[in-house]
């Protein structure tokens, strides 16, 4: 019996006794000549990342016809934080029977991280590829999601696969109902409206936005390493670092030069609002990305119905 962790390459789920599993292997590994055969490559790949966690977040009978993965990234996250934004936007997304699921991942594509969320298939009001290159979802609230660095093939596929599913950009739309990004527990994977500390089904926690910003606004990095994104957190705490270092540190040490005059109240008062100004935009940005979902405090109690989380096999 194949399995989709002891297959070694795609094909092999193509024919053969395979095991039963909420997954189409037939379009999700659809690959017409070569440039397609190595895309199908990278969804095998990235699909047995997702496996453990994806089996626990979709519904009983809930299928996958395609995967594939892109990044978000507004202007604000562009100018203040750069091409990192990219790394902590990077979602899978999983088209299923009901519902587009976003399952954050890390920018190698190796690991699925805490946040979850999904759209309705009735909250799509198109998909399709755009000239810059990006994936451009609309929704029927008429917000518009752009995903980055998703392959051209990829975008195209998902354009004329979701034709039927989506409502049309001719559909009335309504900000009168929920329709939209709905952000998951990422202990049980119920949609939780809203900011709260806690789910509401499983009581499992959920880290504070509050306390992320006002961590990165005692010194940079500290909100991100709350949050848990180690790496960004080590880079802005360097930076914050360093102009600690160049702007307070430094003109506090001793001079070798003792005919040099010392910085004047000027001086510190300019080092006091830059430093103030960095920690602030640094808190506000922290804020901005807490409020990306529901980031997991801890553990929760294992939701009834639902398996244990079982790494996949290497």
């Amino acid at each position: 019996m194949i399995t989709l962790q002891s297959a070694r390459k795609y094909e092999e789920l193509l024919s053969g006794e395979v095991e039963a599993s909420p997954y189409d292997y037939a379009t999700l590994f659809k690959a017409d000549g070569y440039l397609a055969r190595q895309r199908a490559k990278a969804r095998f790949k990235l699909l047995k990342v997702l496996d453990a966690k994806l089996r626990r977040v979709l519904r009983p009978d809930e299928r996958v016809y395609f995967v594939t993965s892109g990044s978000t990234m507004s202007v604000s996250e562009h100018f203040f934080v750069g091409w990192l934004a990219y790394y902590l936007n990077m979602r899978a997304l999983v088209f299923t029977t009901d519902r587009v699921l976003l399952l954050q991942i890390n920018g190698g594509k190796k690991k699925v991280r805490h946040l979850v969320a999904q759209i309705p298939n009735t909250a799509l009001a198109s998909v399709k590829s755009t000239w810059s290159g990006s994936c451009r979802i609309k929704l029927m609230d008429k917000r518009e999601l752009n995903f980055v660095y998703v392959p051209r093939g990829d975008r195209k596929f998902l354009a004329e696969f979701l034709s039927g599913i989506v409502q049309g950009t001719a559909a009335p739309f309504t900000t009168q109902q929920p329709h939209g990004v709905d952000n998951l527990c990422p202990h049980c994977f119920v949609h939780v409206p809203g900011f709260p500390l806690a789910c509401p089904k499983c009581t499992g926690r959920f880290k504070s936005a509050k306390k992320a910003a006002l961590l990165s606004l005692a010194f940079p990095g500290l909100g991100h390493w709350y949050l848990g994104d180690r790496g960004f957190a080590v880079f802005e705490t360097l930076g914050g670092g360093f102009f600690w270092l160049s702007l307070v540190i430094g003109p506090l040490l001793p001079s070798p030069d003792p005919t040099q005059p010392r910085p004047d109240a000027g001086y510190w008062i300019t080092a006091a609002i830059l430093i103030g100004l960095m920690h602030s935009i640094d808190a506000v940005m922290t804020h901005h990305f807490a409020r990306k979902g529901h980031h997991p405090d801890g553990k929760a109690p294992e939701p009834a119905g639902l398996p244990p989380v079982i790494a996949p096999a290497k």
